[in-house]
């Protein structure tokens, strides 16, 4: 059933992609490695904006372990890191600025939307869910993974589904899909949703015992198990609330900017550079804990590799 929610959204997605068109050089045929995005013609949107200025914003989360997190020596690192930093590169190889400044933002769940729409955050490198809602608001690039929304809970409290909450708390970080997901369903299974400021004090929450399940992406929350104090006491269960479409957001109606990082995500997917990121982070040890994920990609995720790989006029 995933699979056809999945390869429905996928075609439902691209579908609505295909009359986007910019001032880029035309890209490579499918199957074969896309080439890196050029500019021709008048810059505008984002790509105006960072020539102007010499300086591109990039969004990330402090603990969204592996995708976007701040490592041991502060720095943010994680699998859309790296995507975001292959946009920054084709960015200076096409302006030619190699000088170009980058400034890395802390921002979460709650403020990412306003300050990418104002023009604070350019490129928010954290795993944002593609919703109709959020689409009125701001862009997305093309998808870069598929996720599950899941519950984790400690076994000792024997929670297996939502229908094991009753009476009881859960936690969601305020502004998430999980967040909005939980609350569709409190009333119908007797539960209360604590809002979190984000994922870390999301876990803090669980861990404590002040809620009993923490709702997000399964990814993630295989991310903070692996590297709690105890990862034996906590598991990931219930069915899935919902399977996401991940993607790097951006302002809306800025086609120019939009083609230019799904080309450059295209190039990444066809050149095979996304295999070597999926491994680096999902399937070895990673900082702060050297903890390894042991993920491999879905065939759900393979297959957003491939359709975002055949980037078309």
């Amino acid at each position: 059933m995933a699979a056809k929610r999945v390869a429905l959204g996928l075609s439902l997605w691209f579908a609505a992609q295909a009359g986007v068109s910019t001032a880029l050089a035309a890209p490579a045929k499918a199957d074969a490695v896309v080439a890196l995005p050029t500019v021709s013609g008048e810059l505008t949107g984002t790509l105006k904006k960072i020539h102007d200025t010499g300086l591109i914003t990039l969004g990330y989360r402090e603990a969204a372990i592996p995708f976007a997190y701040v490592n041991d020596k502060g720095k943010p690192v994680g699998y859309t890191m790296d995507l975001c930093y292959a946009v920054v590169d084709a960015v200076k190889t096409a302006l030619n600025m190699p000088n170009l400044r980058v400034r890395e933002m802390s921002i979460t769940p709650q403020n990412r939307i306003p300050l990418v729409k104002n023009g604070t955050v350019d490129l928010d490198c954290a795993p944002n869910t593609i919703t109709p809602e959020r689409a009125e608001q701001v862009g997305f690039s093309n998808p870069y993974y598929v996720s599950e929304v899941r519950l984790l809970v400690n076994k000792k409290d024997n929670i297996r589904d939502l229908q094991d909450l009753k009476g009881q708390n859960l936690v969601a970080s305020a502004g998430s899909t999980g967040e909005r997901l939980a609350r569709m369903q409190a009333d119908k299974f007797g539960f209360r949703v604590i809002p979190a400021r984000d994922h870390a004090e999301s876990m803090i929450t669980l861990e404590t015992g002040r809620a009993k399940a923490f709702a997000l992406d399964d990814v993630l929350l295989s991310g903070f198990r692996a590297n709690a104090r105890d990862p034996e006491s906590f598991a990931i269960v219930g069915a899935p609330l919902e399977t996401e479409l991940n993607a790097l957001m951006l302002r809306r109606d800025d086609p120019q900017f939009k083609r230019f990082v799904d080309t450059t995500l295209a190039h990444v997917y066809s050149s095979g550079e996304i295999r070597r990121i999926q491994r680096k982070w999902f399937q070895q040890p990673i900082p702060p804990r050297n903890v390894n994920l042991n993920l491999e990609p879905s065939k759900e995720v393979v297959e957003v590799w491939r359709k975002g790989s055949q980037v078309t006029e």
